[in-house]
């Protein structure tokens, strides 16, 4: 009965010390288990024919603003970017679109990982080019490419979010966070992984009728009866 008490005392002594180790590593295992963001930074895209500077400016912020959106990299903000490339000397101009320039200023930003991409117009055809850049081993480690016969504001509200969404599916292996589409007054999520478009609260499928499933019958009026 003694040697009993003497082991429950000795447990209780082994839970109170080990509590405290057991809280201690805890955090230490979960962190290790999420896996580490990429540092990364956005350049301005280059503006090919058919679209101004300006224009491919505005769709470079876009681009960076959804990669923020999908929580899965550390972005350096587009103005600090700037900042810091003007205060090391560092001129960003049209011809940055070679891979020495794109990893001097990866290294100058402090990043692992620089995209940057180029954005021009054939006829009515937008052809849009995105390439992402690992700045150590100066590598072309992605590149998305695609064309569309679409309006600028287009290019602006779907082609380039949809781009960002894939680039951030193809680096993380996980489909991407649903990107926000605002028109006519509804918003709809596009799960770019799961293929699933939900609007205004509730999903809506296009199902054919399944087998045995009772149509509902025309309730129309019926028309005047037919006169022998």
């Amino acid at each position: 009965m003694r040697s009993r008490s003497v082991a429950l005392k000795l447990a209780r002594q082994f839970l109170v010390a080990a509590i405290p180790i057991l809280s201690f590593f805890t955090p230490v295992f979960s962190q290790a288990q999420q896996p580490q963001k990429l540092n990364i930074a956005v350049l301005d895209f280059d503006s090919r024919g058919g679209i101004t500077k300006d224009e491919a400016v505005t769709l470079s912020d876009v681009f960076n603003s959804q990669l923020v959106q999908s929580n899965e990299f550390i972005v350096v903000d587009r103005n600090r970017t700037k900042a810091i490339l003007a205060e090391q000397g560092f001129q960003q101009t049209e011809a940055c679109s070679q891979v020495e320039c794109v990893v001097e200023a990866g290294k100058i930003l402090k990043v692992q990982k620089m995209f940057f991409g180029t954005i021009g117009k054939v006829g009515r055809v937008y052809n849009v080019t995105i390439q992402m850049i690992d700045v150590e081993t100066a590598s072309t480690q992605l590149t998305e490419s695609q064309n569309h016969q679409v309006d600028l504001e287009e290019l602006l509200t779907d082609v380039i979010p949809d781009m960002a969404a894939t680039v951030t599916q193809k680096i993380t292996g996980r489909p991407s966070k649903a990107r926000v589409i605002t028109s006519g007054g509804s918003t709809w999520y596009w799960y770019v992984g799961g293929a699933v478009l939900v609007g205004g609260g509730a999903a809506a499928f296009l199902l054919k009728p399944k087998a045995g499933t009772i149509t509902p019958a025309d309730e129309t009026l019926p028309g005047p009866p037919r006169l022998p």
